[in-house]
């Protein structure tokens, strides 16, 4: 070989590489310090993150594993490795099969022996919940309801419900746990039952008796396989409602709001615009039910706004504008098909008057007829004529009101005069009118009528209202004086309709949270009068509803944290009209009071109703009220002295300081701080604003006040 021919001398080897480095024995190198070594291999890395080669930070339960679910098993244990072991949860398709499985057993051989014995210990619900897996998702102390026995709404579900109104790849696993988030069945009947004792007598959009029955029947005996999504989510939503307005449980329950989450995560399994069916126009109705009606969030009005659109469009797309006889159905798909719609055609024109837009749906495109409700045992006839009623009155009133409110061009004010008179003179049968009314849905439903037709006359002058008090508001010969005092009139009618209502039914009434809005709005209606026309001779009467509302709230603020959240805010209302109104007096009345033949109308009242020319008459004929010598400022220090403001009409050019401007501060007065006073529960679900938070300002200047409407504007009436 050629390599092994060449011979070359040893001193021709030259070696370049660095010289090695001695051993720990070489005498001329120090020995490092073994109590050093022995102290660093004592504090290793704990058997589980080694496995996984995570780095640990030795404080044990390190932080991998306590991220990882596994801080029990620090820092000695191991899980056992395998595919998808890096998370505790991962590759568990198996185990949730196998629980499946096993909950259907159950409940068959529940099933079973409910058909035999009834009254088995073995059927207590306590035993019934052993079927369910939902605390497997969620720690145990993560309980969503204040009793700890409501439905656990697990992350993913939640994800799901929070991802609302887009689909879900179907998944039969996910379908199968929202319905074993489902109380047992005989604790549903009872919630559907509390439903359509204390809830359902407001929309009624399935006549039958048997709707209820069967739907209950039906979600919990059909193969998991074959239930239909919409049909989950409509027991759900029904369950929901049922549970907030069930007395049995305390006010501020969490379990609507679970049932609720379940709701939208099931209805979305199928995308909303395949196949919409009436159990998708049912269950979408009821949530924005629950938004309008039931819910504190603050985006509540602009979610039920938006679901609206969404609904009023489907329910087109299935031809429920359309008369069902000349499509050649049975009676009882044609009634159902009024009902529904119908309630759609109401709702749809209460929200648009609310907030001041367009309808989705408008009475001029519609030929379907409305639903011929008949008395039966299940639905007594007195309950039968407030939907009657309800229906008229969107046909003669409430849709003209909504043309003439929606307008691009506002109406002549002789129009709006008559539509005030229309309302006003559209009455109530005797049942609903009557004061001694004893049964719960008869009261309830009484205050719906006095409330609805006072908030229809609202609307009508809200703009004119608002046109008004923008400027020089003294006395009636304003252009504007009859909508001036038709606002005062029904904000005070609200508050009276709410008193005697809660006065009637504590506990009912509490729940109906649209009550309470409305009369915080009637709240900053009269305040908002009395601010800028404190010279009126009703300014000192609506200082009376002012502090009747409050006193009203107060009372309410044990039971509803809504009512302890606005107090602080209202008081500070009235303490700012108090202030304004205490600058003027009333003229000392003359010897010889002026008589009728004396004194005129104003002639902006000759076009209206009687009820607002004998107010205008009784204000003509009282004392002028003159305003007062100003006292001189008390000596302030510092920035005190540039907020204080005695006179009313100054704020425009001076400027309003925080306290003029009721911006509450973040005292916790109003959420339940003081001592009695109800607070809501800390939700699990996704944070929310309120309604009404404790930073709301409300500016009062000239030229302040706008027309236009938000989501939010505390003269958006529902």
């Amino acid at each position: 070989m050629l390599g092994s021919a060449l011979n070359f001398p040893a001193h021709d080897v030259v070696d370049d590489r660095p010289p090695k480095r001695p051993r720990n024995e070489d005498p001329h190198y120090p020995t490092p310090d073994k109590k050093a070594n022995d102290s660093q291999s004592k504090v290793k890395s704990c058997r589980e993150c080694r496995r996984l080669k995570l780095k640990c930070d030795r404080v044990f339960p390190c932080q991998s594993c306590c991220k990882r679910g596994c801080a029990e098993i620090c820092p000695e244990g191991a899980l056992q490795s395998g595919r998808g072991s890096r998370f505790i949860l991962a590759n568990t398709e198996q185990l949730h099969e196998k629980i499946t499985q096993l909950s259907d057993r159950v409940r068959q051989l529940e099933d079973g022996l409910e058909s035999v014995h009834s009254d088995s210990p073995l059927l207590a619900p306590e035993l019934r919940r052993i079927k369910t897996s939902q605390e497997l998702y969620v720690p145990p102390n993560a309980a969503l309801t204040s009793n700890g026995a409501g439905p656990v709404v697990s992350p993913d579900i939640l994800q799901l419900s929070v991802t609302f109104p887009f689909p879900w790849t179907m998944d039969l696993k996910i379908r199968q746990r929202i319905r074993d988030a489902l109380p047992p069945r005989a604790d549903a009947q009872l919630l559907c039952e509390e439903a359509r004792r204390n809830a359902l007598w407001q929309y009624n959009l399935d006549p039958s008796r048997t709707f209820l029955d069967l739907l209950v029947h039906s979600v919990y005996t059909t193969p998991i396989s074959e239930l239909s999504p919409r049909r989950l989510a409509l027991l759900l939503m029904v369950l929901s409602i049922g549970s907030l307005v069930d007395l049995s449980r305390p006010l501020g329950s969490l379990h609507g709001e679970a049932y609720h989450h379940l709701a939208r995560a099931a209805v979305c399994e199928i995308p909303l615009m395949e196949e919409p069916d009436f159990d998708e126009l049912h269950a979408l109705f009821f949530m924005i039910w629950y938004h309008l009606v039931f819910s504190d969030n603050r985006k509540a009005v602009g979610y039920a706004w938006n679901l609206m659109g969404f609904v009023a469009k489907l329910a087109q797309g299935l031809g429920l504008h359309r008369e069902g006889s000349r499509l050649k159905m049975i009676p009882e798909e044609s009634e159902r098909r009024r009902a529904i719609f119908w309630e759609l055609l109401n709702l749809d024109c209460r929200m648009s008057l609310s907030l001041g837009r367009p309808p989705s749906l408008s009475l001029s495109h519609v030929d379907t007829k409305p639903p011929a409700y008949t008395e039966s045992t299940h639905v007594p006839k007195d309950e039968v004529l407030y939907h009657e009623w309800k229906n008229a009155f969107f046909i003669k009133c409430l849709s003209p009101i909504l043309e003439a409110v929606a307008a691009v061009t506002p109406p002549d004010y002789k129009h709006l005069l008559e539509l005030d008179a229309r309302a006003r003179d559209f009455h109530a049968p005797a049942a609903l009118a009557d004061t001694g009314a004893t049964a719960r849905f008869l009261v309830m439903q009484r205050a719906l009528v006095a409330s609805g037709r006072e908030i229809a006359i609202l609307q009508l002058h809200r703009r004119c209202f608002t046109e008004a008090l923008s400027g020089q508001f003294v006395d009636l010969h304003h252009p504007y004086a009859p909508s001036v005092l038709a606002t005062y009139i029904g904000a005070a009618s609200l508050i009276a309709t709410l008193e005697t209502l809660f006065d009637r039914e504590p506990q009912l009434s509490a729940r109906f949270l649209h009550f309470w809005f409305n009369a915080f709005s009637a709240t900053v209606t009269l305040s908002l009068f009395v601010s800028r026309a404190p010279a009126t001779s009703l300014a000192p009467y609506a200082l009376q509803d002012l502090d009747r509302v409050c006193r009203l709230f107060r009372r309410v603020a044990t039971l509803l944290p809504f009512s302890a959240k606005s107090l602080p805010i209202m008081e500070k209302l009235a303490e700012k009209a108090r202030r304004a109104c205490s600058q003027y007096s009333a003229v000392p009345t003359p010897a010889t009071p002026a008589s009728s033949s004396d004194v005129q109308l104003p002639p902006a009242f000759r076009d209206a109703h009687p009820i607002l020319a004998r107010y205008a008459e009784e204000m003509t004929f009282a004392p002028p009220r003159v305003p007062l010598p100003l006292p001189h400022p008390p000596p302030m220090n510092g920035a005190d002295a540039g907020t204080w403001l005695p006179d009313v009409y100054r704020f425009a050019s001076m400027g309003v300081g925080i306290d003029e401007r009721y911006r509450i501060g973040g005292s916790g007065g109003g959420s339940g701080g003081e001592e009695g006073f109800a607070a809501a529960q800390p939700t699990p679900f996704m944070p929310s604003e309120p309604r009404i938070a404790a930073n709301d300002a409300f500016n009062f200047d000239h030229g302040a006040l706008t027309a236009e409407l938000a989501e939010t504007s505390y003269m958006a009436w529902f």
